[in-house]
């Protein structure tokens, strides 16, 4: 089994040519050694199994885009994985303080048909951008999520959560509409009620 930079540099070139052995291989000799690394920035043994699939996922993809000049194999898997983990904490973050923004209580008809006056002060209170978002179902938010905090692809998203590329545009195409709706009515309210004060 490799063990050596060398030996590393020589897996890479055959992933880059689409070799399956040389990806477990190359996994094999390094996932103790990222799956540590990220398991000390994330403190989360569960979404640390997440980062390392998906940054082996990565490497198979973008092999071709290792540069022996810039980094060493293992320092090149261990940026992806700094990346990777901080992009999943930035995700999880996010997706708490969603939580966090909608109530326990939280009924889609009480949303969608408030007092202009309320609503505005709800607005107000928190982000506009939160309260829209609450229009939203869990997996509209999700897709919202990973296209715009993750700057993935409609494709790329399309394979993440296994559904067709088409579904996925159609869901992020009038998640946007919602949301577009929901921040224009909200700032049209907000200036009635003050003009009405």
């Amino acid at each position: 089994m490799p063990q050596n930079q060398d030996d590393l540099h020589l897996l890479l070139d055959k992933i880059q040519q689409e070799d399956q052995q040389a990806l477990g291989d190359l996994y094999d000799v390094t996932v103790n050694r990222t799956f540590g690394f990220v398991l000390k920035l994330t403190n989360n043994r569960p979404l640390t199994e997440e980062i390392i699939g998906d940054l082996y996922l990565q490497v198979w993809r973008n092999a071709a885009n290792f540069d022996s000049e810039r980094a060493t194999p293992i320092g090149w898997l261990l940026m992806m994985a700094r990346s990777r983990a901080f992009d999943a904490l930035r995700r999880e973050q996010s997706r708490t303080k969603l939580q966090d923004a909608i109530p326990e209580n939280f009924d889609a008809e009480d949303v969608s048909n408030p007092d202009p006056c309320t609503k505005t002060i709800d607005a107000e209170e928190g982000s506009g951008l939160q309260q829209a978002l609450k229009l939203l179902n869990e997996q509209q938010r999700q897709m919202i999520a990973l296209a715009f905090y993750r700057d993935m692809t409609h494709s790329e998203i399309a394979e993440y959560i296994n559904l067709p590329l088409g579904t996925v545009k159609t869901t992020l195409r009038r998640s946007q509409a919602i949301l577009r709706a929901a921040m224009t009515e909200s700032s049209l309210v907000k200036r009635d009620c003050y003009e009405q004060a």
